[in-house]
């Protein structure tokens, strides 16, 4: 499988995973972002379709973003060595994750989490990437679960999306 970043001159092919929303974003504005600077797209495309993509962009863990500043210490602070301690650190955010229909459930979502972990684990990570963190749609926290992320806040539960990050020191 070729993992391609997304070039101004591409054009994607048909994608459909089943959400307008990812659709859509695939569709119409993945390019605009990476011309924008926000957020960098790769994909996976067979001779008909898009197989898959995926966007990442820089973010981070915060102690805004948690419930409470013990919870922040008891699961982000006191898990790093000791030192300067930081109000957040550095991380990079899976901002859309899709799977075309025809091959959801064939492992390739997990396939994409793994292999952008050995990214920011390998030589080729260019700056500081303790986490990474993603906005889980309500229908997807089981799978990203099961990939190793937690919950950031309990803030959200009853939100469209839940924020929730993986420690790469875990890896």
């Amino acid at each position: 499988m070729e993992i391609k970043r997304l070039t101004d001159n591409h054009t994607p092919k048909p994608f459909d995973c089943g959400d307008t929303d990812l659709n859509d974003f695939w569709l119409n504005d993945a390019s605009n972002y990476q011309k924008q600077l926000l957020a960098n797209t790769y994909f996976v495309e067979d001779n008909d379709r898009t197989i898959l993509f995926f966007s990442l962009l820089h973010d981070k863990v915060s102690i805004l973003d948690t419930v409470s500043k013990n919870w922040w210490r008891k699961n982000i602070r006191d898990t790093l060595p000791e030192g300067k301690r930081f109000s957040s650190y550095p991380a990079v955010k899976i901002g859309r994750l899709g799977t075309d229909i025809s091959v959801q459930g064939k492992g390739l979502g997990s396939y994409i989490i793994d292999f952008i972990k050995d990214l920011y684990l390998s030589d080729k990570n260019l700056a500081g990437c303790r986490y990474i963190t993603l906005d889980a749609y309500k229908q997807s926290i089981k799978f990203y679960q099961k990939n190793g992320f937690q919950f950031l806040t309990s803030a959200d539960e009853n939100e469209d999306t839940r924020l929730m990050y993986f420690d790469l020191a875990n890896v």
